[in-house]
């Protein structure tokens, strides 16, 4: 039983020293700043009443 534990803690130092050693690259999806979105639609499902329906689809350009 203690050879089990000592296997499994020393498992759980490799796993996690290697993945602690990984360097974490730089989040890259999404829009750039200042780059185009281009046209896009919506359902508004709800929020400030606006006088446009709940349920409505909209375009944004």
């Amino acid at each position: 039983m203690r050879v089990l534990g000592a296997l499994s803690a020393t498992a759980m130092v490799v796993v996690l020293t290697a993945c602690g050693s990984v360097p974490a690259d730089d989040a890259t999806s999404g829009i750039s700043v200042g780059g185009s979105i281009g046209s896009y639609s919506g359902t508004k499902c709800g929020g400030i009443e606006d006088g446009v329906d709940a349920g409505k689809s909209l375009c944004y350009t």
